[in-house]
C-alpha cells in the first residue's frame, strides 16, 4: 500500500512531466522547426523524438462507449490500468452507507473485479488513510491510495493517467467532469460509475 509520501512524490513527478510537455519549446525546437542539417540543431544533430501520445483503446464494432459491454471489454485488455475515482464511485453506488463502509465495499468489489477480469486497479480517495479501506486479505493488484495534504484525488487521477506508458490501455472511472476531461486529454478511455456498478454486479454473480 503506497504511503502518503510515495503518492505525493509520484504526483509531483507526473505533474512535472505534464508541465514540461506543455512548456513552449525554445526557438528552433518546436514541431515546425526545420529538420536536422537544414537550420535545425547545431551541427545537424538529430533531436530526440517526442514521446508517443496515447490514444483511447478502440472498441469492437457495435459497442457503445457508455455500455457495460464496452466497459468489460476495456478492463479485460492486456495490461489495462483501471484508475477509480474512489468517493465519486462509492457515493454513487452506496449513498446510504457511511464513508468507512463505502470504502470497504468499493475495495472489496474492485478486488473481485480484478480477479475476474485482470486489470491493474488503483483507487484514489481524498484524505488521510485511516486503515479502513484495506481488504481483509491482500488484493493481488488492487492499490488503494489516499491524497496527501491539500491534493485532490482529481489531480492524482489525471496525473497518473498522463504518466503511464502511451502503449498501455488506461481506463478511468469517474462521473466528475474535471476528471473525465483530464483523462480524455491524456488519451484514456472513460467509464462511468453506472458502468462500474454493472461490472461489480457481474463479478458477484
Amino acid at each position: 500500500m503506497a504511503s502518503a509520501a510515495e503518492a505525493a512524490g509520484e504526483l509531483a513527478a507526473a505533474l512535472a512531466e505534464v508541465a514540461a510537455r506543455l512548456r513552449p519549446a525554445p526557438p528552433g525546437e518546436g514541431p515546425d522547426a526545420p529538420p536536422p542539417g537544414e537550420g535545425g540543431a547545431p551541427g545537424g544533430r538529430r533531436r530526440p523524438a517526442p514521446p508517443p501520445t496515447r490514444r483511447p483503446a478502440p472498441l469492437p464494432g457495435g459497442l457503445h462507449d457508455d455500455s457495460v459491454e464496452a466497459a468489460e471489454h476495456l478492463v479485460r485488455l492486456p495490461r489495462a490500468a483501471l484508475l477509480v475515482d474512489g468517493y465519486n464511485a462509492s457515493m454513487a453506488t452506496w449513498p446510504d452507507l457511511d464513508l468507512v463502509a463505502q470504502r470497504r465495499r468499493l475495495v472489496a468489489a474492485l478486488t473481485e473485479l480484478e480477479a475476474r477480469c485482470g486489470p491493474e486497479v488503483v483507487v484514489v480517495f481524498d484524505g488521510v488513510d485511516d486503515g479502513s479501506a484495506h481488504p481483509a486479505r491482500p488484493a493481488r493488484r488492487v492499490r488503494v491510495e489516499f491524497t496527501p495534504g491539500a491534493v485532490e484525488a482529481d489531480d492524482v487521477l489525471i496525473a497518473r493517467a498522463a504518466s503511464l506508458p502511451a502503449g498501455r490501455p488506461v481506463v478511468v472511472v469517474s462521473d466528475d467532469h474535471r476528471v473525465r476531461d483530464g483523462a480524455r486529454a491524456a488519451g484514456a478511455n472513460l467509464v462511468g460509475t453506472a458502468q462500474l456498478q454493472a461490472l461489480i454486479g457481474r463479478s458477484r454473480r
